[in-house]
């Protein structure tokens, strides 16, 4: 298997896990929520059965959704999405941040720091690595074609 396309696999799957988290958070309750280090008004909104935190998970793992079907459009599994490009070097950006967010706090806040925080931000790193050689990988494919 290319490396490409292994990478992307990964990243992927990282994405989809995580719409399927954000997606069942509403089922599981606040304590989920909480767990998921959502938002205060997020948990809040949970405890008070509103449509705040069902409404934010939905929109988040759709998003996070979308960000693992680019990834497999980018592996040719399934047909090409509109601005690929473009959405693969955004989707990076973003995983990349997300998983940089974790430095800040370790240097300033370390003891509000939870193992869920630094295993989701190592997670979204890794993601955004996976997603930055897929990328590259395949710009240097198409360009020696």
């Amino acid at each position: 298997m290319k490396l490409e396309r292994f990478v992307f696999l990964c990243a992927a799957g990282i994405a989809i896990f995580g719409a399927v988290i954000h997606w069942i958070a509403p089922l599981l309750g606040p304590d989920w929520y909480a767990f998921l280090t959502a938002p205060h008004w997020v948990v809040e909104s949970a405890r008070r059965g509103t449509w705040d935190a069902p409404v934010s998970g939905m929109i988040i793992g759709c998003l996070m959704l979308l960000c693992g079907l680019y990834a497999f459009s980018a592996t040719g599994l399934m047909r090409r999405l509109p601005f690929l490009k473009t959405a693969l070097c955004v989707i990076t950006t973003i995983c990349l941040l997300r998983g940089l967010l974790l430095i800040p706090f370790l240097i300033k806040v370390p003891q509000r720091l939870t193992a869920f925080d630094i295993t989701a931000s190592l997670v979204w790193l890794i993601a955004g690595v996976c997603f930055l050689i897929g990328t590259i990988a395949r710009w240097r494919a198409l360009k020696s074609q």
